[in-house]
């Protein structure tokens, strides 16, 4: 018997859970291990703080769908890691053996680097931040002033930073104060658009500025961010040699910063494992380079820098290569077991979709390493549909039921149904003419016993017949899902998309841009 342990429940580690219990055998064990017992879809954390999602639409629990597949949860932060004894010493006071290990935990802030920073600014690395950062911006536009929106030098996966900044320019628009609100960006990058891909730019960096132009959003780069002061942050802009050029005060009423990043505490204090950083330090397989059986993925793997830059950048990430280096990651731990031959993680591509409001950025970088041989940049409100629906399609498959089991069909059209008897008995009045916003014309042709059954049935408990058929045909689709595999989930989110994009009013390419190392 093999007992694989996965450290984090988050984007990496829940699904490579998942895919280390089908790929072992039965007796082997797959325990996960988190410091929260919720998984949250990490990428929608700056709707989170513009108040464009809840809570409960990108987290839930996580224990039962990690139960229904035989895999253990144990809610519980990592004191320490003991690689030599193959030992995990849990904040609970507990104790567990592992065979191999798989460390997934992300990363923190490092926000006590810089004076200021997490006094008077905001972030939105985590849920509970984001809804902090929400709460004060609600604060914000009832006596609106300069944002700033910024990244700390050192910092990696700098693609929030602009999503929030064209996401706040949007929603300030919609609110018709836009013009009472300065937006700044600081970001330590040499040139806007760069995210740490290296190179001199050309038509990327061009179509990035031009997009921060077009909306207003003054930007400085070369950025090294000294002090944080209540409503005035102390910037340092530097030359190309990485001398100061010019000192900056920038006023503010609201900022959300991003902070550079180390790995948590339980396992950045694992010398053996981790750069000076505190992250884990893997060779192409996503192995430790001194503990064999000891793999990562996601952003708590030490990354190199793909150029130097006059600040330091740390390298991008994404989901897209998240998943593909868990992916690698847990083909190598079945492999090892089996003896069989491990497999590379590079060269891989690496893809971004960043949210600009109504429209979005999409942007490939392949291979990500070493230096790319394929670069593109696409805008378009396209982007925008397909984050919507990305979030929705990784939060259907951490929910999708095991093959071996599926829910009752009923669920759903009884909830309905218990809600529309619930009205008849309390005496509220018929809902007969509803108009549902953005609702599509979609014909559906029923026999002659069912049509008479709909329209009695919607009769009697005081329903449109349309209304009615349209909310038990929507609940019945949406239990269909659930009876498909990991496959049928992938086709169904495929042709979601395929029809989205076919749909829009206005196809949108934008900017495009090919070419070796841009």
């Amino acid at each position: 018997m093999t007992h694989v342990v996965v450290l984090g429940a988050g984007i990496a580690g829940v699904p490579a859970a998942y895919a280390l219990k089908s790929r072992l055998g039965s007796r082997d064990e797959v325990t996960v291990v988190s410091n929260k017992d919720y998984f949250h879809f990490v990428p929608s954390n700056p709707w989170i703080a513009m108040g464009w999602r809840n809570r409960s639409d990108i987290a839930f629990p996580i224990e039962p769908y990690l139960n229904e597949r035989g895999i253990k949860f144990i809610a519980s932060g990592v004191k320490n890691i003991q690689p030599a004894k193959n030992q995990i010493d849990l904040e609970n006071g507990g104790t567990l053996f592992y065979d191999y290990l798989l460390i997934t935990t992300g990363v923190e802030g490092a926000f006590d680097e810089l004076p200021g920073l997490s006094t008077y600014t905001h972030s939105v690395l985590d849920i509970e931040q984001a809804e902090k950062a929400h709460a004060a911006y609600k604060e914000f536009v009832k006596n609106p002033g300069p944002i700033v929106v910024g990244a700390m030098q050192g910092s990696s996966v700098l693609g929030p930073v602009y999503e929030y900044a064209f996401l706040a320019d949007a929603d300030l628009k919609r609110r018709n104060i836009r013009g009472r609100v300065p937006v700044t960006m600081i970001t330590p990058e040499p040139w806007p658009g760069h995210l740490g891909l290296g190179a001199s730019g050309g038509a990327n960096r061009d179509a990035v500025t031009a997009a921060l132009a077009d909306n207003q959003i003054k930007v400085i780069s070369n950025a090294r961010t000294l002090r944080i002061e209540a409503n005035v942050i102390h910037i340092a802009e530097l030359d190309e040699a990485g001398n100061e050029k010019t000192l900056h005060e920038l006023p503010f009423a609201y900022s959300v910063y991003w902070p550079s990043f180390r790995g948590v505490a339980g396992v950045r204090n694992v010398p053996e494992l981790v750069n000076k950083n505190g992250l884990v330090e893997v060779d192409e397989y996503m192995r430790n380079r001194t503990h064999r059986n000891v793999f990562a993925a996601g952003v708590c793997v030490a990354h190199s820098m793909v150029e130097r830059t006059p600040l330091e950048i740390g390298a991008p990430d994404s989901v897209y290569s998240i998943q593909k280096e868990a992916e690698t990651a847990v083909f190598n731990i079945v492999g090892s077991i089996m003896g069989d031959t491990l497999v590379s993680n590079i060269p891989q591509r690496a893809r971004w979709l960043s949210d600009m409001g109504e429209t979005g950025a999409a942007y490939l970088s392949g291979p990500q390493v070493p230096l790319r041989d394929i670069n593109w940049m696409r805008q378009g409100r396209w982007v925008h549909l397909a984050k919507v629906d990305f979030e929705k399609y990784f939060v259907n498959r951490v929910k999708l039921k095991p093959a071996a089991q599926a829910p009752s069909v009923a669920s759903r059209i009884a909830d309905i149904m218990s809600k529309v008897m619930a009205e008849k008995v309390e005496g509220l009045p018929p809902i007969r003419e509803v108009a549902v916003q953005g609702a599509q014309i979609l014909e559906v042709q029923l026999s002659r016993d069912p049509y008479f059954e709909l329209r009695a049935l919607a009769k009697s408990v005081g329903r449109e017949p349309g209304l009615l058929a349209s909310e038990l045909l929507a609940a019945a689709v949406a239990e269909s899902k659930s009876f498909l595999n990991e496959a049928g989930v992938d086709a169904l989110e495929r042709a979601r998309r395929e029809l989205l994009v076919d749909e829009l009013p206005e196809r949108q390419p934008g900017v495009e841009f090919h070419g070796g190392g841009t």
